[in-house]
């Protein structure tokens, strides 16, 4: 007689064996994922640092604006002493060693008043004036100019000059090169500031880059619009940069 062992028994080392692999395969994704949370979690960690610099700059161009008028009770007299004005202007600046190439007579513009005199007089005058404007890049000879103006008030000339306007054409690279210099010392600051902290600066994740402030040399002066003085010949460009960095740990 034949004797048969249960089939049970075969059954129970596949199922422990089956089991103990699942385990292990849980414990596994458990770590994977655990690790993948912490490193998501880290990747969030940044720092937000602003950087500021200054690029002197000097001009090499002076713009110059003038005008005179004539004014009188008839179109023709206010024209004919208009042009008496200008004549006078124009000689000036002549003699003022300032080339005809710099100097552009603007068009004349005229203009009507009508004032009342009393309840049933009224008195009309006629206005002409004529602009000049001077574009050098003889700063000297041009601000030499600009002091001697009073002489032409002097001899009655009705003349109005605005102050010198000092630009520079190599502006744009003055900003670029401030552009430069304000994003390396936010990324200097920001390196030694997470050092401090114990950890190690990532890549730049964003900027943004600030109004110019474009004044004179050594100036303190600041504004949320920017600042785009022309008044002096020798200024400095400031640019500032808000830019966040990575921070690993």
């Amino acid at each position: 007689m034949l004797w048969h062992m249960p089939r049970r028994s075969v059954f129970i080392p596949e199922l422990f064996l089956g089991l103990l692999s699942l385990a292990v395969a849980a414990v596994w994704i458990g770590q994977i994922f655990a690790g993948t949370i912490h490193d998501a979690r880290h990747t969030q960690d940044t720092v937000t640092i602003t950087g500021s610099a200054h690029t002197p700059i000097a001009s090499n161009l002076v713009q110059w604006s003038l005008s005179v008028q004539g004014s009188a009770a008839t179109p023709v007299a206010a024209a004919r002493r208009l042009r008496g004005e200008s004549t006078a202007v124009t000689a000036f600046l002549r003699g003022a060693g300032i080339p005809n190439g710099a100097v552009q007579p603007q068009v004349v513009q005229t203009d009507v008043e009508v004032r009342q005199l009393g309840k049933h007089r009224t008195r009309t005058i006629y206005h002409a004036s004529q602009g000049f404007f001077v574009s050098s890049k003889q700063l000297n000879l041009i601000q030499a100019a600009a002091s001697q103006v009073g002489s032409l008030l002097e001899r009655g000339i009705a003349v109005t000059a605005d102050p010198l306007a000092f630009i520079s054409t190599d502006l744009e690279r003055a900003k670029l090169d401030a552009l430069v210099a304000a994003t390396a010392e936010a990324r200097k600051r920001a390196d030694i500031l997470v050092k401090g902290l114990g950890g190690k600066l990532g890549p730049m994740r964003a900027s943004s880059l600030g109004v110019y402030q474009i004044t004179p040399r050594n100036s303190t002066n600041v504004s949320d619009y920017g600042i785009n003085d022309t008044t002096s010949r020798l200024e400095d460009v400031t640019a500032v940069v808000s830019a966040t960095f990575a921070v690993k740990r």
